[in-house]
C-alpha cells in the first residue's frame, strides 16, 4: 500500500509539472496551443491598429489646427495652393481691378472648417476603436475584442451600403451634392470678392480650367460685379474673369465677354473635379477591395484572438479543477490510535499482569 501510494503521488505530480511546463510554454514566443496562426494574429491586429492610431493622431492634429487657426493656412500648402493664389494676385494687379493684398486675412482652410471639424472627429472615433484592437490584440481582452469585432462589421456592412448606393443611383448623389454646392455661388463678387465664398470659387475654376458648377449660367442668380471698367474701357462681362484659359494679363478684359473659346465658360467645374477624383473606376474599385479586404482581415484576426482568449480561460478553470481534485485525492488520513494494553510486537503476552508466581519444580 505505501508503495502504490508513493507511485501514485509521483504520477500525480509528474502530471501537474508536464501540464506546469506546457501552460507556461503557450505562454511564451513559440505558443504551442496557440499556434503560429494565432501568434502573428496577435501581432498583425496589435501593429496594425497601433500604426492606425498614430495616422490618426496626425490628421486629427491637423483638423485641429484648421479648426482653430485658419490662419495659419494648412490646407492651402496641403493642396498646393501658392501657385494658383499667385496667378490671382498677379491678374489682379494686372487688371487693375485690385492689389497683392487683395486676399489678406483669407484663407482657403477658413472655407473648410467643417471639413476640418468632420476630419477631427471621424479620426479622433477611429483611433478609439482602434484602440481596442490594439488593447485587444496586445493583452486579450476579451470585451475590447468583442467591441472591435461589432464596430468593424458594423462599419463594413454601412461601407458597403453606401458604396451600392452611390454606384447603383449615381445621379441621385450627384444631384444632392449639387444642390448643397450651388448655395455657395450666391455668395460670389467675381475676381476682386473679398469673402471666403469668392475666394474658394476663383481657386477652384483657375486651378481645374473650369467654369461654374455646370456652366457660366450657374452665376446668372448670383449678384456679382458685371459691369468693370480698367485702362479706360468698360466691359460688360458674361463670365467671371477666373474663367478665362489663359488668365488675362492685361487691362484687356475680353476673354470673359463671350463664352467661347479662349473661355471655359462651358466647361463645368463638377464634371471635371468629379472626373479627376473619381474617373478612374479600376483605381477606385481597386481602393475598395483593398480597403474591404484590410478589414475583413482584421475582423477575421480579432475573432481568432478572441477565440483563443476563451480558450485559454477554459484552460485555466480546468487546471484549478485539476488542482482542487489532485489535493482532495492526495489527502492524508490520520492513522486510528492504538487501543491501550494492546502491543504490536506479536510474541509478546497480550494477558493481562498477574501477580508474580513462583513456579517449584
Amino acid at each position: 500500500m505505501v508503495f502504490l501510494t508513493v507511485w501514485s503521488n509521483f504520477d500525480s505530480t509528474k502530471q501537474a509539472v508536464l501540464y506546469r511546463r506546457k501552460i507556461c510554454f503557450c505562454d511564451g514566443t513559440l505558443n504551442e496551443d496557440m499556434g503560429y496562426l494565432s501568434c502573428f494574429t496577435r501581432l498583425f491586429l496589435t501593429l496594425f491598429n497601433g500604426v492606425t492610431i498614430t495616422i490618426c493622431l496626425v490628421f486629427t492634429g491637423i483638423g485641429v489646427v484648421m479648426i482653430i487657426l485658419p490662419d495659419i493656412s494648412v490646407l492651402d500648402h496641403l493642396i498646393g495652393a501658392s501657385t494658383v493664389m499667385t496667378k490671382l494676385k498677379d491678374t489682379l494687379t494686372a487688371t487693375g481691378l485690385g492689389t497683392e493684398d487683395q486676399y489678406s486675412g483669407l484663407s482657403l482652410s477658413t472655407a473648410f472648417y467643417d471639413v476640418g471639424l468632420m476630419l477631427a472627429a471621424s479620426c479622433v472615433f477611429i483611433m478609439i476603436i482602434a484602440l481596442f484592437g490594439c488593447c485587444g490584440g496586445c493583452c486579450k481582452l476579451k470585451c475590447a475584442l468583442l467591441t472591435y469585432i461589432a464596430v468593424s462589421c458594423f462599419f463594413l456592412v454601412l461601407e458597403l451600403i453606401v458604396v451600392i448606393i452611390v454606384y447603383g443611383d449615381e445621379d441621385l448623389v450627384i444631384k444632392s451634392i449639387k444642390e448643397l454646392v450651388l448655395l455657395s455661388i450666391a455668395s460670389y463678387k467675381g475676381l476682386a470678392g473679398q469673402n471666403i465664398q469668392s475666394l474658394g470659387w476663383n481657386f477652384v475654376m483657375v486651378k481645374y480650367k473650369c467654369c461654374g458648377l455646370n456652366d457660366y449660367k450657374d452665376f446668372l442668380s448670383s449678384n456679382w460685379t458685371r459691369s468693370v471698367t480698367t485702362s479706360g474701357t468698360t466691359y460688360t462681362l458674361k463670365t467671371p474673369i477666373a474663367c478665362c484659359d489663359p488668365l488675362p494679363t492685361s487691362g484687356d478684359l475680353t476673354c470673359a465677354t463671350t463664352t467661347s473659346e479662349p473661355n471655359t465658360a462651358l466647361t463645368g467645374c463638377f464634371d471635371t473635379v468629379w472626373d479627376t477624383s473619381f474617373g478612374n473606376d479600376t483605381f477606385i474599385a481597386f481602393g475598395y477591395c483593398i480597403g474591404f479586404g484590410i478589414q475583413l482581415i482584421l475582423i477575421a484576426a480579432a475573432i481568432i484572438v478572441f477565440m483563443e482568449a476563451k480558450k485559454k480561460n477554459r484552460i485555466a478553470t480546468e487546471r484549478e479543477e485539476r488542482k482542487h481534485r489532485r489535493m482532495a485525492n492526495n489527502a492524508v488520513v490520520e492513522p486510528l490510535p492504538e487501543k491501550p494494553g494492546i502491543s504490536n510486537n506479536p510474541f509478546e503476552d497480550h494477558l493481562p499482569d498477574k501477580p508474580n508466581a513462583h513456579v517449584y519444580m
